[in-house]
C-alpha cells in the first residue's frame, strides 16, 4: 500500500515538474520572441535614422549648390555693370569661379536685341566631380549705356600736324562742317585730347571726315610715353563713324592713333568725343533648374 501511494505521489510530482518545466519553456519563448521584435524595431529605427541622415545630406548639399549658383548670378549683374565680365552672341561668354565649398559656372549671352540671358550653374564640390548642382536662369534682362557729357569739349586738342586752318581744336567744336586734318600723309597720324586732370575714360568716338581706315586709342600722364588702353575694341558702323570701347581707366591724356586708307593720303577727323560710359542691367525673368 505504501508503495502504491509512494508511486502515485511521485508521479503526480513529475507530471508537475513536467508542467512547470512547459511553463517556463513557453515563457522564456515568449521572451525570444519579445527580444526579436526589439530587435527588429531597434534595427527599422537605426535604417530609418540612417536614411534620414543621408536624406538630410542631400538635401543640404542641394541647398548649398543653389546659393552657389544665386552667388553667381549676383557676382554676374556686378561684374557686368563695373565691366569686367562681358557678354557675346550664343554661346555667350563663361566665367567659372571657385566659392565657398563649391564653384559656379556662368554664362552671359547677348541676345542680339539689348537683353541679355545669365545662366548660373552652382557645383558641391565642383564641376566635374559634382554630388550636387543647382542652376538659376535670368532670361531678357534690358542691357543699356549712357554715355553722359562729351569730355572732348572742355579739353585742349593737339595734333601730330596740322594742313593749313584745319586745326585740332575744330575737331572737338561739336559742329559737323568743320574739321581737323593731318599736315602729313599716310600712317602713324594723332589727335589727343589734354583734359588738364585725370580723367576716366572708356569710350572714344571718332567721326571721320576722310581716309581713315583703323584707330588705336593710347593714354599718358606726361604726353611724352604712351600706352595702347587695356581692352580695347573698335567698330566701324555707321560709316566713318569709329566707336573705340575699352577698359575704364584715369589719365589726364588720351589721343587717336590712325591707320589711313592710303600711303598718300592725310586723315582728317570731324569730331573726336570722348566719354565715361555706365552700363545698367534691368530685371529679366528668373527661373530655377533640376
Amino acid at each position: 500500500m505504501f508503495d502504491v501511494r509512494c508511486g502515485f505521489r511521485r508521479g503526480i510530482e513529475h507530471r508537475t515538474s513536467n508542467i512547470e518545466l512547459g511553463r517556463r519553456g513557453a515563457a522564456l519563448f515568449v521572451t525570444f520572441l519579445l527580444m526579436l521584435v526589439m530587435a527588429g524595431l531597434a534595427l527599422a529605427v537605426g535604417v530609418a535614422s540612417h536614411n534620414s541622415l543621408m536624406g538630410g545630406k542631400s538635401q543640404l548639399h542641394d541647398k548649398q549648390a543653389f546659393y552657389l549658383a544665386e552667388a553667381g548670378w549676383q557676382r554676374a549683374r556686378q561684374a557686368l555693370v563695373a565691366g569686367t565680365w562681358t557678354a557675346a552672341a550664343s554661346p555667350g561668354n563663361t566665367y567659372t569661379e571657385s566659392f565657398g565649398a563649391g564653384e559656379y559656372s556662368v554664362t552671359i549671352v547677348d541676345n542680339g536685341d539689348s537683353t541679355y540671358t545669365i545662366t548660373s550653374s552652382g557645383y558641391i564640390p565642383s564641376q566635374a566631380s559634382a554630388i550636387a548642382q543647382r542652376r538659376v536662369v535670368e532670361a531678357s534682362a534690358a542691357a543699356g549705356t549712357s554715355s553722359g557729357t562729351n569730355l572732348s569739349l572742355a579739353a585742349t586738342a593737339s595734333a601730330s600736324s596740322s594742313n593749313g586752318t584745319n586745326l585740332p581744336a575744330l575737331a572737338k567744336d561739336a559742329l559737323g562742317s568743320t574739321h581737323w586734318e593731318a599736315g602729313t600723309n599716310g600712317n602713324g597720324q594723332w589727335l589727343a585730347m589734354d583734359y588738364l586732370a585725370a580723367t576716366t575714360l572708356n569710350q572714344i568716338i571718332v567721326e571721320e571726315h576722310n581716309f581713315i581706315d583703323g584707330v588705336t586709342i593710347e593714354y599718358s600722364d606726361d604726353a611724352s610715353s604712351w600706352t595702347t588702353v587695356s581692352g580695347l575694341s573698335v567698330v566701324e558702323s555707321p560709316a566713318k563713324t569709329w566707336t573705340a570701347d575699352f577698359t575704364a581707366s584715369s589719365h589726364r591724356y588720351f589721343r587717336a592713333v590712325f591707320t589711313a586708307s592710303a600711303s598718300n593720303k592725310k586723315v582728317a577727323v570731324t569730331e573726336m568725343e570722348s566719354y565715361s560710359t555706365s552700363f545698367s542691367l534691368g530685371t529679366g525673368t528668373f527661373r530655377t533648374q533640376w
